[in-house]
C-alpha cells in the first residue's frame, strides 16, 4: 500500500511538472497558439505565469479577439462577482471572483480555481479550462520563449511541425520585442494586431485545380476573419448576402466590396416570382448603399437567369462546422482536378480554419480564380 501511494504521488508531481511554468519564463516572451495560429503579444492574448501555472486573458476564447472559435464562451454575472465559462454542451464552470474558488457542472473542482487580475485583464487557468472543456493543452519552451498551445478537433499541424512552421515568426515577434526594449525601455512588445495563420506544409505531388470561391454570409455573422483568411492567399470571392437582410448588413457589404471582394445576393421566397421580387428589391438596396449594381445571384434559377442575373451555383459546399482536415479532403476530391470549379464556404466557419485550408490549397499548387461578370 505504502508503494502504491509513493507511486501515485510521483505520478502526481511528474504531472504538476509538466504544467508548471519554469521560473525563467516570466524573463522572456511568452507566446499563445490557437490550433495553428500563432497569437499576436498582446495584452489580450499573452499568457502569463503564477503560482507555478500558466493563465491566459478571457479573451484568449474570444473568437472576435483571436479568430479562433472553440465553442467556449464567457461572461460576469450580474453582480460582478462571478465569471462563468460555458459552451453549448451543458459545461459550465464558475469562477467565485470574490472568494477565490470554482465550481465546475458533473465535475471535480477545478486546480487551479482561482482568477488573477492584472492591469484591469483577468486572467483565468488555461489547464482546468482545456481540460473541462475537452481541449488539447501542451506546454514547451523553445529558444525565444515559452510557448502554450491549446488545440480542438479542428487542428491540422502536429505541435512538432507547428513548433517548425513558427519559428520564423516567433523570431520575428522576439526581435520585435528585444528592439522595442533597446529603443524606448517598454517592456510592450510590438506585434501585429491579429493572428497570423502558420502555413501548412505543402502536399508532395499534389494534382492542380483552379478554384471560384464563394462566401456565404447571414447578416450576423462578422465576417472580418473570414476575409483576413481570403486574403492570407490574396483571394477574391464572391460574398453572398441575404436578400431579405441587408439593411443589417450594411458595413458587412461596404466591408467585403472595400476589401475587392465582388458582392452576391441569396434570393428569398419560395417561387420564382417572390425570389425575382427579393433579389430586384436588394439590388435597389446595395445600390443606395455601395453605388454599384449586383449581378451574382446564389443558386440556379431560371427565371433570375432570364432577368439578366448571373446565377452562381457551387459545384461543393463544405459543412460550416467541419474540420480543417475534413474541409480539405473534401475540395481536394472535388471534381476531376483537372478544370475549375466553384467551393461556397460559409462565415460561420472559424476563421483560422478557412486560412489553415486555403494556405494547404495554395501550397498545392491549387489557383484561386478571381470571379468577373464575363467569369465565375
Amino acid at each position: 500500500m505504502k508503494k502504491k501511494l509513493t507511486a501515485l504521488l510521483c505520478t502526481a508531481a511528474l504531472l504538476l511538472s509538466l504544467l508548471a511554468v519554469p521560473a525563467s519564463a516570466g524573463n522572456s516572451l511568452f507566446f499563445l497558439s490557437l490550433n495553428d495560429t500563432l497569437a499576436p503579444q498582446s495584452a489580450q492574448t499573452t499568457p502569463i505565469q503564477h503560482g507555478g501555472w500558466v493563465y491566459v486573458p478571457v479573451t484568449a476564447f474570444s473568437s472576435r479577439v483571436t479568430g479562433v472559435n472553440f465553442g467556449i464562451y464567457y461572461g460576469f454575472s450580474e453582480s460582478g462577482d462571478n465569471l462563468m465559462f460555458y459552451n453549448l454542451s451543458g459545461k459550465t464552470m464558475t469562477f467565485d471572483l470574490i472568494n477565490g474558488t470554482a465550481t465546475a457542472v458533473n465535475s471535480d473542482p477545478p486546480v487551479p480555481g482561482t482568477v488573477v487580475r492584472q492591469n484591469g485583464i483577468y486572467y483565468v487557468p488555461a489547464y482546468a479550462l482545456c481540460r473541462y472543456f475537452g481541449l488539447t493543452y501542451s506546454f514547451y519552451n523553445t529558444e525565444y520563449g515559452p510557448l502554450l498551445r491549446m488545440k480542438d478537433g479542428n487542428v491540422i499541424l502536429s505541435d512538432s511541425l507547428f513548433i517548425s512552421s513558427a519559428s520564423s515568426m516567433m523570431r520575428s515577434q522576439y526581435n520585435s520585442y528585444n528592439q522595442s526594449q533597446n529603443s524606448s525601455g517598454t517592456t510592450t512588445p510590438t506585434t501585429p494586431s491579429t493572428p497570423q495563420p502558420v502555413t501548412p506544409e505543402p502536399v508532395e505531388n499534389a494534382p492542380k485545380f483552379s478554384l471560384y470561391l464563394g462566401l456565404r454570409a447571414n447578416g450576423e455573422t462578422d465576417l472580418t476573419a473570414a476575409l483576413n483568411a481570403l486574403a492570407s492567399v490574396q483571394a477574391t470571392a464572391v460574398v453572398f448576402f441575404p436578400a431579405d437582410k441587408l439593411t443589417d448588413c450594411a458595413g458587412q457589404l461596404r466591408q467585403a466590396a472595400g476589401r475587392g471582394h465582388k458582392v452576391g445576393l441569396i434570393p428569398a421566397g419560395d417561387t420564382p416570382q417572390e425570389k425575382l421580387e427579393s433579389i430586384r428589391a436588394g439590388s435597389r438596396l446595395v445600390a443606395q448603399i455601395l453605388r454599384q449594381e449586383v449581378w451574382f445571384v446564389l443558386g440556379s434559377d431560371q427565371t433570375l437567369s432570364d432577368a439578366g442575373y448571373l446565377c452562381w451555383s457551387p459545384g461543393l459546399t463544405p459543412s460550416a462546422g467541419g474540420t480543417a482536415a475534413e474541409i480539405y479532403e473534401s475540395i481536394v476530391s472535388f471534381g476531376g482536378r483537372t478544370s475549375s470549379g466553384r467551393v461556397l464556404l460559409d462565415c460561420r466557419t472559424a476563421g483560422t480554419v478557412l486560412s489553415g485550408v486555403l494556405s494547404r490549397l495554395s501550397q498545392d499548387g491549387d489557383t484561386f480564380l478571381s470571379p468577373r461578370e464575363t467569369r465565375y
